[in-house]
């Protein structure tokens, strides 16, 4: 991939992340200049009686709060995945989420997806300018530890998802998956220095359309993600993740088709007591691909930068 190529993406991913930014942010100060003054009051994890709340402060990867009874959440997440060998290679995801806690431990949370891909001149992937409705999905999530309470939190998600896209190349097809998240978290240093991490299972059944015939074949991936993130001013946090990253043929983790190892900052702003921004960007900065091309990276299964801009509204 040549230089101007590898700008050219990186732009585009960050003047849509930016664009997407900033309507959240400059609505959330419209409402912290009508409101009351509130200075004297927690933000909209509570920190100043029961402690940050940790879900959405690392990047990435995730914390294990649920949030208290009878709270609602409405998230909107942009992905990007930028950098492949040999062409130009741009996918793009946009999801919106609904989040309701049922108990003060366990959160359901179901949304749709859109997606587009701008690929051109990668080996083994049709060229294509295409966007859509990417799939939708349902989560639960059970916290089993209060890291407020217990010397480490600890939760369990089960995410199972439908799909008519591709991921990687666009195609359309019908896929559905299952994400396991397991996640522990903790608080090094109190109301500053947090640290988690997530061991993640994703088996995924993909039916595709050849010659008229739909056969179905199966995969999975396998993530295992750290992060440390310090509230460096009030309601802002800045952190680093490192994740890895491996796929595998079949659904219970057979034959590993790659592997890539992924770093990067993190950032996390509590706007106004409703309404937060987060954004995580990863590097990818070794890898290997069970595929004939020489390279210290796996940029087959998976790409050389993963963006994250997600903002959130509490009610």
């Amino acid at each position: 991939m040549n230089g101007r190529t590898y700008g050219r993406e990186r732009n585009y991913l960050a003047s849509l992340l930016l664009g997407v930014a900033l309507l959240p942010c400059a609505a959330g100060a419209g409402l912290a200049h009508s409101g009351d003054d509130d200075d004297d009051k927690p933000g909209a994890h509570g920190e100043a009686a029961e402690g940050i709340e940790t879900e959405n402060i690392f990047g990435f990867t995730l914390g294990t709060d649920t949030g208290e009874k009878g709270e609602k959440e409405l998230t909107f997440t942009v992905d990007g995945r930028l950098g492949k060998l040999g062409g130009h290679y741009g996918a793009y995801s946009g999801e919106a989420e609904f989040e309701y806690s049922i108990t003060d431990n366990l959160k359901f949370a179901v949304g749709g997806a859109l997606a587009g891909f701008d690929i051109s001149g990668i080996p083994g992937f049709d060229n294509t300018r295409s966007s859509g409705l990417a799939g939708a999905f349902f989560e639960l999530k059970y916290r089993f530890l209060d890291h407020r309470t217990s010397p480490i939190g600890l939760s369990l998600s089960i995410e199972p998802e439908w799909s008519r896209l591709d991921e990687l190349t666009g195609e359309q097809g019908t896929a559905y998956g299952i994400e396991f998240r397991l996640a522990a978290d903790a608080e090094i240093v109190s109301n500053f220095l947090f640290a988690a991490v997530n061991l993640v299972y994703q088996p995924e059944w993909e039916r595709e359309n050849d010659n008229g015939i739909g056969l179905w074949s199966s995969g999975s991936g396998l993530e295992i993600s750290g992060a440390l993130t310090a509230q460096v001013a009030k309601d802002i946090f800045l952190g680093g993740e490192a994740r890895y990253l491996a796929a595998y043929d079949g659904a219970t983790l057979g034959d590993r088709q790659g592997w890539g190892l992924f770093v990067g900052p993190t950032l996390y702003a509590q706007v106004t007591p409703q309404f937060y921004v987060k954004a995580a960007w990863s590097f990818q900065i070794a890898g290997s691909a069970d595929f004939p091309v020489v390279s210290s990276l796996d940029l087959v299964n998976f790409e050389r930068q993963q963006g994250r801009l997600q903002v959130g509204f509490q009610f």
